[in-house]
C-alpha cells in the first residue's frame, strides 16, 4: 500500500525537525514505505511515532492508498508553542488549555479508516486522576496514566511535564495529555497502538522538553 504524496505549498523543514527523523530505507520494488522525499505531513508523523511504527501502520490500515491528512505543522512549532503557554499559565489562569493539536492524521482513500492523534495540555492532573476525580478507567504505567476507551482503539495517556521558566506549580497543576485513535479498522493491533502512545510521549517529553525526571516505558 503506498502512500500519496500530497501537492502542499512549499515548506521550509527546521533542521531540528529532520533530526528527528528515523529515515526509511527506501527501495525500488515498490514497498511503498519510502517516505523521503515526502511532504512535512509525512514527517511529522515519522518525528513523533518512528518511521518503523508508521510503516507498521501502514501495513496494518490494510489496503488502499495511505495519505496524510495533517496540516503541514513542523514539530518544532508545536513544542515551542505548546511551551510558551506553559510558561505564561498561572494557578487559576484560563489559557484556553483544551485547544489541541491533531499533529499526525492518516486515512485509507475512498475508506472511513483513519488514524488520529491529539496533543494538549491536560485540565485533569495526575492527583485528579488518582483521586478518582476525573472519572474512572484510569490506569498508571510507569510517570504516565492511561485510559483505554472503545476496545482500546481510542488511548488517553496524561503525563506531568515540567517546563523551565513555568510557575513553580506547573508539573502538578498543568500536565501534559495526548490521545491517538484508529476507527475503522477491523482486527486492528491495540499493542501497536499502546507503543505507539508510548513513543508519542516521549518525542514530545524530550522536544518540549519536560525537565522533570519521566518514565516512560515502551509500551503502556
Amino acid at each position: 500500500m503506498k502512500p500519496v504524496q500530497k501537492m502542499l505549498p512549499s515548506v521550509c523543514v527546521v533542521a531540528a525537525v529532520l533530526a528527528l527523523l528515523s529515515a526509511c530505507s527506501g527501495s525500488e520494488d515498490g514497498d511503498g514505505k519510502d517516505r523521503n522525499d515526502a511532504p512535512i505531513g509525512w514527517s511529522t508523523c515519522n518525528a513523533l511515532f518512528g518511521a518503523d511504527r508508521i510503516d507498521a501502520l501502514q501495513d496494518a490500515m490494510g489496503e488502499g492508498t495511505l495519505e496524510t491528512l495533517n496540516s503541514p505543522f513542523p514539530v518544532d512549532e508545536l513544542m515551542s508553542a505548546r511551551a510558551a503557554v506553559t510558561r505564561r499559565w498561572e494557578p487559576g489562569k484560563e489559557l484556553s488549555l483544551r485547544t489541541r493539536d491533531h499533529p499526525c492524521e492518516l486515512g485509507v482513500d475512498n475508506t472511513n479508516k483513519r488514524f488520529a492523534s491529539y496533543a494538549a495540555w491536560a485540565l485533569d492532573s495526575p492527583a485528579r486522576i488518582t483521586a478518582g476525580k476525573a472519572g474512572s478507567g484510569w490506569e498508571s504505567a510507569g510517570s504516565v496514566y492511561v485510559k483505554r476507551e472503545d476496545a482500546g482503539l481510542h488511548v488517553f495517556a496524561v503525563f506531568p511535564c515540567k517546563i523551565k521558566g513555568s510557575h513553580k506549580d506547573q508539573e502538578a497543576g498543568l500536565p501534559f495529555e495526548v490521545e491517538t485513535q484508529v476507527r475503522n479498522v477491523p482486527n486492528f493491533d491495540t499493542k501497536l497502538l499502546d507503543e505507539m502512545t508510548a513513543q508519542f510521549i516521549r518525542t514530545l517529553a524530550e522536544g518540549l522538553p519536560c525537565t522533570n525526571d519521566l518514565h516512560i516505558p515502551a509500551t503502556l
